[in-house]
């Protein structure tokens, strides 16, 4: 009893973790415009709670006596720590950091950053692995999960046989470079190989048994789609056409865990059920391995088609055919008209006529649409221009 007593009369103070995403809160505020030099900087620090706590105790945050009695307000501290975060984001390609005048401008990188909250350990991470010359589709779902925001994932031995069940049935894109054990199955080593079977089994709307594994997915869930959207602002920045169109795909079938590759009725999987799907995807299949399957304009062609055939086609009745057709004219479709025509020998004016070809349901489309225009170099697969469209 008097040991509880002495913790209600003298409680510990809670000392800050600051330090540790310093340069995280530092990006934020050079991106925001309140911070635009170091001085600044370590004024701004001078607010926070880190400061508050250096004071009262010194030890805790590595200043020993001799360096509290040099410097007793803490301001020279104050300016080494936020000059060692903004060398880290400079490395980082995070903002631009001029030491000798103590500048500070934010770039591309940051903004991204501070916009989708991305940790500055992340873009690192990012930065190395977006440096391949060619990147696949699996790749780039393997680069989100590589996010330090998964990193606190564990691996747990009573979860591998389930994990790599779900490889083997719910994941299109397989583990590449894991080993395989005495069955055959290939083996989870590490957070980012358990991010990477739970993100493609979160798509393919597996079913998961373990409870672990339900909260794990439910964490990828609300995660994966913001470090998809954050890459593809990097790339569609860095002009890289390919893996910026891999991106915004990857990105949408996380949203509507449904993949690019499948019909895209399948973000109605409530209003339709499996089956319908299945057949649906059967029947809309190309006749041709070598034939380019490109499933939203197959799909559009139901719409020319009686009830009664479409409804053969997924396997129902006609009001079932009827169904399909409708949820098929609500996928959002958009008819394009665009003129070019030079203006010199280095810019060309494109003119744009946009039209809406769908129904619009605010079940399924809420209070806006966002779709992105990009004029792109197919021999350097370069992006020269990019805009954002919301309807």
């Amino acid at each position: 009893f008097p040991r509880y007593m002495d913790k209600l009369v003298r409680p510990v103070p809670i000392e800050s973790n600051f330090v540790k995403h310093l340069a995280d809160h530092l990006n934020a505020e050079v991106v925001g415009g309140t911070v635009s030099n170091l001085r600044e900087a370590s004024r701004w620090l001078t607010y926070t709670y880190l400061y508050i706590r250096m004071l009262r105790n010194p030890l805790a945050y590595g200043i020993n006596a001799d360096q509290k009695a040099d410097d007793p307000t803490l301001r020279r501290r104050c300016l080494e720590l936020v000059t060692e975060a903004a060398k880290q984001l400079d490395a980082n390609k995070m903002i631009r950091a001029e030491l000798k005048s103590g500048n500070l401008s934010a770039v591309n990188h940051g903004r991204v950053a501070a916009s989708f909250y991305i940790q500055s350990e992340s873009i690192a991470t990012f930065n190395e692995l977006l440096a391949a010359p060619t990147l696949s589709d699996a790749s780039l779902c393997r680069i989100i999960c590589s996010a330090t925001e998964f990193n606190n994932m564990k691996l747990r031995q009573e979860e591998m046989d389930e994990l790599q069940k779900l490889e083997a049935s719910s994941c299109p894109f397989p583990l590449e470079g894991a080993g395989k054990d005495d069955s055959g199955r290939r083996l989870v080593t590490d957070s980012v190989d358990k991010a990477f079977i739970l993100l493609q089994s979160y798509i393919s709307r597996a079913k998961l048994k373990s409870f672990t594994l339900i909260s794990d997915t439910n964490y990828i869930a609300s995660n994966a789609g913001r470090v998809a959207r954050a890459l593809f602002e990097i790339c569609l920045r860095q002009q890289k056409a390919g893996a910026t169109t891999k991106l915004i795909r990857i990105a949408k079938s996380v949203g509507n865990q449904s993949w690019w590759f499948r019909t895209p009725l399948r973000q109605f999987h409530d209003e339709l059920g499996e089956s319908v799907l299945v057949a649906l995807e059967n029947a809309l299949a190309p006749s041709k391995s070598t034939e380019r399957y490109d499933t939203f304009d197959r799909l559009v062609t139901l719409l020319d088609m009686l009830p009664e055939e479409v409804g053969q086609m997924g396997r129902c009745n006609k009001q079932g055919g009827a169904k399909i057709q409708r949820l098929v004219g609500m996928l959002p479709k958009l008819h394009i008209d665009c003129t070019v025509k030079p203006i010199t020998g280095n810019v060309l004016r494109f003119q744009v006529h946009l039209e809406a070809d769908f129904e619009w349901n605010g079940r399924w489309h809420g209070g806006a649409q966002v779709f992105w225009f990009w004029v792109e170099d197919g021999d350097s697969n370069k992006i020269q221009h990019h805009e954002q469209f919301i309807l």
